[in-house]
């Protein structure tokens, strides 16, 4: 093989690996609302925080998954740490009891990307 037409491959594959989408290193933030009957004021409000999201694992920084993931936790009333609820790993904080008041932080790291998802939020049960 002569060698400018290698050298014109190797200019093209390196110039696609350059421009390829990368993950996104931007922090991402927004604040999901979801509705809960088991919650004082039947309203969840969290906080979501995503940064170097990559493509194959966006699902988990939506509003969407944040909605999902708050709906079932408020659904069990997790008061143990807990691994898997939408793909987070919820860990709560009891604040109060009767009526129960928790602090939620439950976190989405990608296992072969940097990827990282960090939802918060508070409810507090009805009696």
């Amino acid at each position: 093989m002569r060698r400018i037409p290698l050298f014109a491959v190797c200019v093209a594959a390196l110039a696609a690996l350059c421009l390829a989408p990368a993950a996104s290193a931007k922090p991402m933030e927004a604040t999901c609302v979801t509705g809960s009957s088991k919650v004082v004021g039947g309203k969840i409000t969290g906080d979501l925080f995503a940064t170097n999201v990559d493509p194959s694992q966006a699902r988990f920084a939506t509003c969407g998954q944040a909605k999902r993931v708050m709906k079932k936790v408020a659904e069990i009333g997790l008061e143990q740490p807990r691994g898997n609820v939408g793909g987070f790993h919820c860990v709560p904080t009891v604040f109060f009891t009767e009526p129960d008041f928790v602090l939620y932080k439950c976190v989405f790291k990608g296992a072969d990307t940097a990827t990282f998802v960090r939802l918060t939020f508070a409810v507090q049960y009805k009696s």
